[in-house]
């Protein structure tokens, strides 16, 4: 892991207490199971190019931290506390297109002209936002250091320099006029000396025609684009003749000033972004009436969540008009949740559920779900059905073995572990010996687990907490999805099936009754 320290000796930071920030990493081995590269997809696709995917695969680690974000995102929250800083992030995108033609333009005094407007646009972005906050002054940790800077900022020499200079390059360049003659193909271009202005006569010329739409006619626009036509450009360069003092310090002015957007302020831009682009995800969702939380760090049991559903098969089905299934569990003296149940009720979708919660939680976000106590995990480590490979040698058991143990040598106990079906290669007596004793490595590690199996007898091992994905009971083929707490029992489901289709023993005996 590469960290940078941000600009400035105490730089404040939305995201970090410490001002440390990561830089580029790889997808995390478990996103493709929690479907977290597919969320890290959805939520982050208005902002691309911004690099946030950075912060979203770096969770914290202390629930110190975590409050400390959480504060900030629950600031957010309030239209007040978020007005002033999507305006910021509003006039910054003009900055950023103006900067964005500067670099693509050709011509050097176009390339100086987009410049100078970008610079003014960003003194009046970071002004309006030091007004917004002196009026109304934030109250997170987070957003309070950044305000505090941004007062010293705008105090700070750099900035008025900054501010002068533009104010008087954009007053000189105002005060340029001048008379361009057009005479059979050819151009004639000089000072203007106090000769009739044509454009003032066309209008009144043309008022009786056009009426009040006239006070709508502004000046004639700069070209919407990097690019220049000959006569375009001969015209800038001939005014740099006929003009030299003003672009001359329109060049001084480029020259000098390449890089004066603040990068503390830079960051703040990313992190905000950040942070309003997962509120802004999840605004739909509250809106369908789903309940979001912000856990409660916990270092001890009890760990609970109430209410909760996978947030990316969520957002799919509230776009279709529908809602998920809530679940939800608690750990008192237990670490370890066994999930049993039929195929297709919802299990893996729970343990699923289970590390974007965790994950999300880490993140200082709000989760899905109405209430929620929660550890923060050093690390997620998944162990979830892979594709075999044909040009591995190993068998898909041993593959499965060196997984698990791969897993359980990372494994401490503020590690989360999740486990979908991981002896479904073995036979049915191996599994039971390789379970019973998967379960007591975790248990040494002492970390938390959600083991997905199809042994029942796992669920009655100490120190685990039996969950059950439940069927209809009047119509066993259809899943309810409601993981529920209970005794694991699995005859319930081929009881049911068997009642469904008059193949339990009473119905056996009366049918044989009949007959005789």
């Amino acid at each position: 892991m590469v960290w940078q320290r941000a600009a400035g000796a105490e730089a404040p930071s939305l995201l970090w207490p410490g001002g440390l920030e990561p830089g580029q990493e790889g997808v995390p081995a478990c996103f493709p199971d929690l479907h977290l590269d597919e969320l890290e997809g959805l939520f982050l696709a208005p902002h691309r190019g911004w690099g946030l995917e950075a912060y979203f695969r770096k969770p914290l680690a202390l629930g110190e931290e975590v409050a400390y974000r959480q504060r900030v995102a629950q600031e957010l929250e309030e239209p007040a506390g978020a007005a002033p800083l999507r305006a910021y992030l509003r006039a910054m995108e003009k900055v950023h297109a103006l900067l964005g033609l500067a670099e693509k333009a050709r011509n050097p005094w176009q390339k100086a002209l987009y410049h100078l407007q970008g610079a003014q646009a960003y003194l009046e972005a970071v002004e309006a936002l030091g007004r917004a906050w002196a009026m109304a002054p934030p109250r997170s940790f987070g957003l309070r250091g950044y305000a505090a800077y941004l007062e010293s900022y705008l105090r700070g020499p750099g900035f008025r320099e900054l501010r002068e200079e533009a104010r008087e390059n954009l007053g000189r360049l105002a005060g340029v006029r001048y008379v361009l003659h057009v005479h059979e193909g050819r151009l004639t271009l000089r000072a203007y000396r106090g000769e009739a202005d044509y454009g003032k006569r066309v209008v009144e010329a043309f008022r009786p025609f056009l009426g009040p739409a006239l006070a709508h006619l502004g000046g004639p626009e700069p070209p919407q684009g990097p690019w220049l036509n000959h006569v375009e450009e001969w015209l800038l360069d001939h005014l740099a003749l006929l003009f030299p003092e003003a672009f001359a310090q329109l060049r001084a002015f480029h020259e000098e000033h390449q890089d004066f957007p603040d990068p503390v302020l830079g960051r703040l831009e990313r992190e905000a972004r950040f942070l309003l682009a997962y509120l802004d995800f999840i605004a739909p969702l509250r809106a369908a009436g789903l309940p979001f939380t912000y856990p409660e760090p916990a270092q001890g049991p009890p760990f609970f969540v109430q209410e909760a559903f996978d947030l990316v098969l969520a957002a799919k089905l509230v776009a279709e008009g529908k809602r998920p299934v809530p679940n939800g569990f608690r750990l008192d003296r237990e670490r370890i949740l066994v999930v049993t149940g039929p195929n297709q009720g919802g299990k893996t979708t729970f343990a699923r559920m289970v590390g974007q919660l965790h994950h999300l939680f880490a993140l200082g976000f709000p989760v899905p779900g109405k209430r929620a106590r929660l550890p923060v995990p050093d690390r997620i480590l998944t162990h979830f059905e892979a594709r075999e490979n044909p040009e591995d040698l190993r068998s898909k058991l041993e593959s499965d073995l060196l997984r698990l143990k791969e897993m359980l040598d990372l494994a401490t106990a503020r590690s989360l572990l999740l486990l979908n079906e991981p002896l479904a290669s073995a036979a049915l007596e191996d599994a039971r010996f390789i379970g019973r004793f998967l379960v007591e490595r975790i248990q040494e590690k002492g970390s938390l687990a959600v083991l997905v199996t199809f042994l029942d007898e796992l669920a009655r091992l100490p120190g685990t907490k039996s969950l059950v994905a439940e069927v209809d009971p009047q119509d066993p083929a259809r899943r309810t999805f409601r993981v529920v707490e209970r005794p694991a029992d699995g005859k319930a489901y081929a009881l049911a099936l068997a009642a469904k289709h008059g193949l339990t023993y009473e119905a056996l005996k009366e049918r044989l009754r009949r007959r005789l």
